[in-house]
């Protein structure tokens, strides 16, 4: 998958969030899945997500 691609499937998915973590969450996990097809060192330094991948607490 292209990048384009991937930053257009996350715009799409980040449409789809409602705020409530509880409903949120199979979304936020497509998202960060995504996310870590065009940068994989996030998921072993979440502080270099651009995101607000440290904003949520988990």
């Amino acid at each position: 998958m292209e990048e384009a691609q991937i930053q257009a499937q996350i715009a799409h998915l980040k449409t789809l969030l409602t705020g409530n973590l509880f409903e949120d969450g199979e979304t936020q996990q497509q998202i960060y899945d995504l996310k870590k097809m065009l940068n994989p060192a996030i998921e072993l330094q979440p502080e270099l997500d651009d995101d607000e991948c440290l904003s949520c607490g988990s």
